[in-house]
């Protein structure tokens, strides 16, 4: 299971690989099912949300994702270091989503992942 303390790894629009953390160790995988301590080299790092959505696509930041309580919105999940917190940007109107992140994640059979904001647009 993936937890906020989770990355994908990328290298521009390639991801390749995620990176874990277990206390005083880094682990990492290739495919999200194998870990080990080969580290793998990558650019851009994604933060892990700790929620699926309903094809059991685990969600990272820069993911752009659909809801049923929202049929004609499209979000883009974002992290904000300072706030310390994930935040949902409207796609087409850049407009933060105003209720918790976790609330509108919660029920993985409502929310149905799109694309990747590092690659396309929709």
């Amino acid at each position: 299971m993936l937890t906020s303390d989770d990355f994908r790894l990328r290298n521009g629009d390639e991801i390749v690989g995620y990176r874990r953390e277990i206390g005083n160790y880094t682990l990492f995988s290739k495919s999200l099912y194998f870990w080990n301590g080969s580290p793998i080299e990558f650019l851009q790092q994604d933060k892990c949300t700790g929620y699926k959505d309903r094809n059991d696509k685990w969600l990272f930041e820069k993911d752009i994702i659909t809801s049923t309580d929202h049929p004609s919105k499209s979000y883009i999940i974002t992290y904000d270091s300072l706030l310390t917190k994930f935040l949902l940007v409207d796609y087409f109107e850049g407009l933060i989503f105003d209720h918790s992140v976790e609330d509108f994640l919660a029920d993985k059979r409502k929310i149905r992942w799109v694309t990747y904001e590092f690659i396309n647009s929709i």
